[in-house]
């Protein structure tokens, strides 16, 4: 744990960072463990092996996930346009979910990608270029909530964009550095891929965090650098000399009940630094006041997750 001094409005504060880890977006029951990745598209006419691309693409970025992912590569899909979706049935699903031995299923019914480039002059007279690509992905997830239990299925579509820039003295050098169509496409293809498969694992963040410094016999800063994180919310939660110091220990345990992962107990320590920093009605403790309720803000987001 490494602390930095940081002057903010006044008040001295300490600077250190946390790790946050978010949930995963989409959370299948505990009993599922084998998930199929079906293509059930139409085969895109410049880029044939498209849907492959993003369902290996999905393949391995599930491994060293909960899930134990596979390919089924061959379309399900009969339809001649690459526009008219074509669903499976529950029935299908879960004839296709017997045969392959697998807990849950992820179709890729529709999959665009649509790469266009453009290059402008700038005002500094070089030329600016540009290639977007939009990736829209159309998936049906089928899954029982518990082993043996009714088929149930959910949709889910996305629409990723991503951009390749270049500047140079010309059109033509400015463009030829970026990817061709097929290059864009292909990245479109992979990408669309990875971002479906990340939204089953959770995501981690590195956070700053501010905590008070009340002095030179503050027990509660003590107990924190050794990472003792209920010794230092035990400290700060004793009798304080005055009113700034109880606002800056209510503060201190919200960021160590964080650490801990009991947001509730945050949530309500900051509630407390609050109520101090009002009572004090200065300018400065005015501004924590507002630096804190920001702090409890984040919280309640990470608590309604």
């Amino acid at each position: 744990m490494l602390l930095l001094s940081a002057a903010i409005v006044h008040a001295q504060q300490w600077h250190t960072t946390i790790e946050i880890t978010h949930p995963a977006q989409i959370v299948l029951p505990d009993h599922i463990s084998e998930l199929l990745l079906v293509n059930n598209t139409v085969a895109h006419p410049d880029a044939p092996t498209g849907a492959f691309y993003t369902l290996m693409a999905a393949s391995e970025s599930l491994e060293g996930s909960d899930y134990l992912p596979s390919v089924l590569e061959t379309s399900q899909n009969n339809s001649a346009s690459l526009y008219r979706k074509q669903l499976l049935s529950n029935t299908q699903a879960d004839s296709l979910m017997t045969l392959y031995r697998s807990d849950a299923m992820a179709v890729l019914n529709q999959l665009i990608v649509h790469p266009a480039t453009e290059c402008f002059e700038t005002n500094n007279e070089t030329f600016y270029a540009y290639v977007q690509g939009i990736a829209a992905s159309h998936w049906t997830l089928f899954f029982r909530n518990e082993a043996g239990g009714a088929l149930r299925s959910r949709t889910l579509v996305y629409a990723d964009t991503l951009y390749w820039i270049n500047e140079a003295e010309t059109c033509a050098g400015a463009v030829a550095a970026l990817p061709s169509t097929d290059e864009a496409s292909n990245e479109m293809f992979i990408f669309a891929g990875e971002h479906f498969a990340s939204r089953f694992m959770p995501e981690s963040e590195t956070a700053d965090r501010y905590l008070y410094d009340l002095g030179n016999n503050d027990q509660g800063m003590y107990y924190f650098t050794r990472r003792q994180w209920q010794q230092a919310i035990d400290a700060w939660s004793q009798p304080q000399p005055d009113k700034k110091a109880e606002a800056y220990a209510a503060a201190n345990c919200a960021v160590t009940y964080e650490i801990l992962g009991e947001l509730a107990q945050a949530y309500a320590a900051c509630t407390n630094a609050i109520a101090c920093f009002d009572a004090l009605r200065s300018s400065d403790a005015r501004q924590q006041a507002v630096n804190i309720r920001y702090y409890q803000e984040h919280l309640r987001q990470r608590m309604s997750r």
